[in-house]
């Protein structure tokens, strides 16, 4: 493994090693952690640690810059989901958040310091077509309206093609299910429904522990290009430390895993 490389994963697994680097260390490592998607976290976590302090002050203004950044982002999630609940209220269709939207809401470890380019939330498919239509009364627009590229989304995909707010430039991506319809692997959203849980103090729901963390493996192995892979697995290795002591979650997850046909990613995941 290249070395600098090897200096990103040490500075995840312990980041209290980090206080000993050499500013020649830091040079290699801060623009690593930032095209990884991870530079906020290490310095929220460094934060909890009480370590910034100890840090050479140019490192410092990277680190705080980072968190400043992911504050706004997650003051951004928070306003959009507060909109799309006046939009969306009247409908009757239960909605969960998904991915970094729900880690910010719920407060839940993955979401310190992480950077979500959009929102993504989950609905039935059978109330997909009238979530869209609001959306759309209210400012929401297509980002691609290539004929070809929309037959191919509403057809093969599990979700509706991106939108985009008109004034405020937000990305929301709505699905109806977790993976490609096109996709080899097909757990049943209605499942994950019922299983969805509330937010204190928030209008949406999100997914069950075992349900979250199987859609977090899902998302990384059988979705997407591995842009944001190593900010993903850390994800994971979030959502396995805070859920992991809760009795019986270990065992419960290998049987959701089976039951809802992603067992493959979660041994991945593991």
């Amino acid at each position: 493994m290249d070395p600098h490389q090897n200096l990103l994963l040490r500075a995840l697994i312990d980041p209290s090693g980090l206080a000993a680097l050499s500013l020649h260390e830091w040079d290699a490592l801060l623009p690593l952690a930032r095209r990884a998607g991870v530079l906020a976290r290490i310095g929220v976590i460094l934060d909890s640690l009480s370590l910034i302090e100890s840090l050479p002050p140019k490192v410092v203004t990277h680190l705080d810059s980072a968190r400043i950044v992911a504050a706004e982002r997650a003051r951004i999630i928070r306003w959009e989901v507060s909109r799309i609940h006046r939009v969306l209220g009247h409908i009757d269709t239960p909605v969960v958040l998904l991915k970094g939207g729900a880690y910010c809401m719920a407060g839940l470890p993955p979401g310190r310091g992480r950077l979500s380019s959009d929102l993504d939330i989950m609905v039935p498919k059978d109330k997909i077509a009238d979530v869209e239509s609001a959306l759309i009364d209210h400012g929401w627009a297509h980002v691609n309206l290539d004929p070809y590229d929309q037959r191919y989304y509403r057809t093969w995909m599990h979700e509706l093609p991106p939108l985009q707010h008109t004034q405020r430039q937000t990305m929301l991506d709505v699905h109806h299910t977790i993976l490609p319809e096109s996709g080899r692997l097909h757990p049943d959203p209605k499942l994950m429904f019922n299983a969805a849980v509330p937010i204190p103090d928030c209008p949406f729901k999100v997914f069950a522990p075992h349900d979250m963390t199987l859609h977090s493996a899902a998302h990384l192995f059988q979705d997407g290009d591995l842009g944001n892979g190593l900010r993903d697995l850390a994800d994971l290795d979030d959502l396995f430390r805070h859920f992991g002591p809760t009795p019986g979650y270990w065992e419960g997850l290998v049987d959701r895993a089976v039951q809802l046909d992603l067992h493959r990613p979660l041994f991945y995941a593991l």
